[in-house]
């Protein structure tokens, strides 16, 4: 990447802000894209109920499930299908880690993958630095949106697919029961019965998908049901009704959890990228362009 890419998105994104912070870049009738940025480059484990894109700019570890953990040597873009659970550790300081999550009107053939991939391409994570950069900033073109989009399907293109590591350590599938866990996100679901289900002992069974999907079964499911809330909460839902749609015992229950995760408070989530909340700026370009120069 070039170093103009580099300073552009250190000088826009890096910031002391000691929690993750969520935007929506363009207002809903534009786009429905959402941003999340983390503090110190370090995310997750995290999941979205979208298809999204992260940009890690320096060295890290990157865990996928049913993956081998990767350490990522230079600046890379990691493309991440919906509801799969990742984490990036970062081995030096960087400037935070950027999540751009797609609505399906804004990447429809990107949603339907289902696989993650690394984009390691200077040129392309340079390109994309930029782009987070721009995001990130007070104003943005009107047809911004576009550009994004077109960026997104030239590094899908261009990415490698992150292979398949060993899935199990027992002969019994456990993709069944990660199946399961994601169609009852309303429903307490005991490790017992799941391991039962699963015709293991409950330790074996507990191990077994950790070591599988890189959470333990209840840390798992807990993390698809706040993916849905972080969908609900950006269509306008109420804390309270979130809560209450997910099976948490209140909202002060939701509230503790998607902060432990998210770094970020489910109301200040809502305000940020929800449709009632604060608008982002969109401006013709000319107008744009005169911004900057002035």
């Amino acid at each position: 990447m070039t170093r103009a890419a580099q300073r552009l998105y250190e000088s826009d994104i890096q910031r002391g802000a000691t929690q993750a912070r969520a935007w929506r870049p363009f207002p809903p009738g534009i786009s429905d894209l959402l941003c999340v940025d983390s503090p110190d480059n370090e995310i997750g484990p995290w999941m979205h109920a979208r298809f999204a894109i992260t940009l890690i700019p320096s060295r890290a570890v990157v865990r996928l499930e049913s993956r081998r953990s990767i350490q990522v040597e230079n600046a890379a873009v990691l493309l991440t299908p919906a509801l799969h659970m990742y984490s990036v550790r970062p081995l030096e300081p960087a400037s935070s880690g950027v999540t751009l999550v797609f609505g399906e009107h804004d990447a429809t053939d990107l949603a339907k993958a289902g696989a993650p991939a690394l984009v390691t391409r200077p040129d392309l994570v340079g390109a994309t630095m930029e782009m987070m950069a721009e995001l990130s900033g007070p104003v943005r073109p009107i047809d911004g949106a576009s550009g994004v989009v077109a960026l997104v399907q030239r590094l899908a293109a261009r990415s490698t697919t992150v292979a398949l590591a060993r899935t199990s350590t027992v002969a019994t599938p456990l993709s069944p029961l990660r199946d399961y866990l994601r169609a009852h996100l309303s429903e307490s679901l005991p490790t017992p019965t799941l391991a039962e289900m699963s015709g293991l002992t409950e330790s074996h069974f507990i191990r077994a998908f950790h070591h599988e999907f890189g959470l333990p079964p209840h840390a798992y499911h807990m993390r698809l049901r706040l993916a849905r809330a972080c969908e609900l909460l950006a269509r306008g839902e109420s804390v309270s009704t979130v809560a209450y749609e997910f099976g948490f015992a209140d909202q002060s229950h939701l509230s503790r959890k998607f902060k432990e995760v998210y770094n970020v408070a489910p109301g200040a989530w809502a305000s940020a990228v929800g449709h009632r909340g604060p608008r982002a700026r969109a401006v013709p370009e000319p107008q744009l362009l005169r911004l900057r120069s002035a």
